[in-house]
């Protein structure tokens, strides 16, 4: 389970009574959260109970119905195209589907959200950020090979490598252990954390899966019935004799 981390200061996203609703199918209802400076926050709920929604809102791939986003003060609903580009730079996504291009090697991945965001670097630069960023996730060796030819665990670990070569002060997590055998689940967990202390990052996780929940949060978020049914640690929470809660810890 990840240490107890000191907020250093004001919330680095603050949401407040988000709604979203899809016909009649209200997913987020009056949903509230606070993601403190360097805290691993995790959103556990059930498949299908919002959660990813809820972080395609955070990051403006998707509008939310009523409520407010505010990411370090900025308040999303109202940025431009450009706007949310920048902020971009500072959140990075970790997709579940990893969002690889097939047909790009491993350092033309890397690369590609540097060319996206137009950061200016010289040409030596990129290949200096490109390896490092494979070299935090152990896997340098990799640059010149395609997705195909690695496995499920590393292909992971690319996306998350492709993820921090902007240097991001936030990184969503969706599902980052999806599809993956538990040895490997457990080493991408381990993995989170080591970037949670060397890069500072303040991190928001969504998952299902309670051993990746128990080693990565500082904190946990129970999105229940659309809304933030319950909040603490997991030593907490997993003592709750509330059923609702309690279902996840058995």
């Amino acid at each position: 389970m990840s240490e107890n981390i000191t907020n250093t200061g004001q919330p680095v996203i603050q949401i407040k009574d988000l709604q979203k609703s899809f016909g009649d199918n209200y997913v987020l209802r009056n949903f509230n959260l606070d993601l403190n400076d360097v805290e691993n926050l995790v959103v556990l709920g059930k498949s299908g109970s919002g959660k990813s929604v809820l972080i395609k809102c955070i990051i403006g791939l998707m509008l939310p119905d009523a409520g407010s986003i505010q990411v370090f003060g900025d308040e999303v609903t109202d940025l431009s195209h450009d706007d949310l580009d920048v902020m971009r730079v500072k959140v990075g996504f970790l997709f579940q589907s990893n969002a690889l291009y097939d047909s790009m090697t491993v350092r033309e991945n890397l690369e590609f959200p540097l060319r996206r965001h137009w950061i200016k670097t010289e040409k030596g630069s990129v290949n200096d950020l490109v390896m490092e960023a494979l070299t935090n996730v152990g896997l340098a060796e990799t640059v010149d090979m395609m997705p195909a030819e690695l496995s499920g665990g590393m292909r992971k670990r690319i996306a998350l490598a492709r993820t921090l070569i902007l240097k991001p002060k936030i990184i969503l997590y969706d599902e980052p252990t999806t599809g993956l055998d538990p040895i490997t689940g457990k080493e991408i967990c381990h993995l989170m954390l080591d970037i949670q202390k060397k890069y500072n990052t303040a991190s928001i996780i969504i998952s299902h899966d309670i051993n990746c929940v128990k080693i990565t949060s500082n904190r946990i978020v129970m999105l229940i019935d659309g809304v933030c049914y319950a909040t603490g640690t997991y030593e907490e929470l997993s003592k709750s004799t509330d059923i609702k809660i309690k279902q996840f810890f058995d």
